[in-house]
């Protein structure tokens, strides 16, 4: 089970790592952590505020963790679906790189074939010397 869970977390990390240049995982995780913020400063802000008798100041405060909750359902699994094609991605293009490699190779192979076929080995011929 451990090692499952290091597997697993492993793999997060590593679908992290790769994907941390990609512009729009920015974007998503910029949006997912700015409405958990708020959705986090929000709670504390009403808890404390009714704590001491002025809950009301922050009428809107429901609203405001709804639309932030929101946007955070939709951002946090945007951000994992965008990580998770960006590596699809990337190793489609690997895959790609590697058979064309092969192709080229055979290639070669094949150039080099058909021009020995084409033009007979140079054969030295001696002169003789008078």
């Amino acid at each position: 089970m451990v090692a499952r869970l290091i597997g697993w977390y492993h793999g997060l990390f590593h679908l992290a790592q790769v994907t941390i240049h990609d512009r729009w995982v920015k974007r998503f995780r910029l949006i997912a952590f700015l409405a958990a913020s708020s959705i986090a400063t929000q709670i504390v802000l009403r808890s404390a505020l009714g704590s001491v008798g002025l809950g009301s100041i922050l009428p809107s405060s429901i609203l405001t963790i709804l639309v932030a909750s929101a946007v955070w359902l939709i951002a946090y699994p945007a951000m994992w679906l965008r990580m998770a094609t960006v590596v699809v991605e990337m190793e489609a293009k690997k895959e790609y790189a590697v058979i064309l490699h092969e192709i080229h190779k055979l290639h070669r192979h094949h150039d080099a074939a058909e021009t020995e076929a084409r033009d007979p080995p140079l054969v030295e011929i001696e002169v003789p010397r008078r």
